[in-house]
């Protein structure tokens, strides 16, 4: 059995009863309609949902998805998968049939072993500045050789903001992201508040010094990274 912090968080839909957690385990996972015919990983009810709809392959310590040919399709974050496969990243949302179910695919944080750099501009007549570097195998962010002192939700937010950066990030979006060891509630989202995710984006800004003002903010919606 592998173990490596991967599962996905089902928001809609009904694969197992009172199941909302489903941890990729195996290299090879499929996703698809309960019945007899096939032995599948994740099924579901609805007949808008294909047989062999999508499956999960683990490379190396990620996992893409592949559609497997589905009747009514498989979107990542709102794009079709058309003849294509789809590296995941943690918070990828998925669709299957058009909204029939969604699911999100959310890695444990402490198991995430890669590295990115947040590279930062000044505007266009000023020079470069050293860029911030996020070290997810040490749970830390340095700017200028500095580590800044960042909580483990930090991260999540800081993270998740910049994979999608110059996007807009819904408040669902990030409670799913970054507090997916609450309680669901009505079966839809955890249990936060959008004024603690604002309190949240408040102290990384603060955090953040300069660079804190490239998180905007998107009225009654949510955030956005810039640069």
């Amino acid at each position: 059995m592998i173990d490596n912090g991967a599962y996905l968080l089902v928001k809609k839909g009904d694969p197992t009863p009172f199941t909302t957690r489903k941890y990729l385990t195996k290299d090879h996972c499929t996703i698809g309609r309960r019945g007899t015919s096939f032995q599948l990983d994740i099924t579901f009810n609805s007949p808008y949902i294909s047989r062999m709809h999508a499956a999960f392959h683990r490379i190396g310590n990620d996992y893409k998805i592949i559609d497997l040919e589905s009747k009514h399709g498989t979107e990542v974050n709102g794009t079709p998968l058309q003849y294509s496969s789809h590296i995941l990243r943690h918070g990828d949302q998925i669709s299957l049939s058009k909204g029939v179910a969604e699911l999100v695919f959310l890695r444990e944080v402490d198991r995430l072993d890669d590295t990115v750099e947040l590279l930062f501009t000044q505007p266009k007549s000023a020079s470069l500045v050293p860029g911030l570097e996020f070290h997810l195998e040490r749970r830390e962010v340095r700017f200028d050789g500095t580590r800044l002192h960042l909580t483990g939700k930090d991260m999540d937010l800081l993270k998740l903001l910049y994979q999608k950066a110059n996007s807009a990030v819904s408040f669902e979006e990030i409670m799913l992201a970054v507090w997916p060891e609450r309680l669901l509630h009505d079966g839809d989202v955890p249990d936060v508040g959008r004024v603690e995710v604002n309190a949240l984006v408040y102290r990384l800004r603060k955090k953040l010094g300069s660079y804190g003002q490239q998180i905007t903010t998107i009225p009654r919606y949510g955030y956005r990274f810039d640069f």
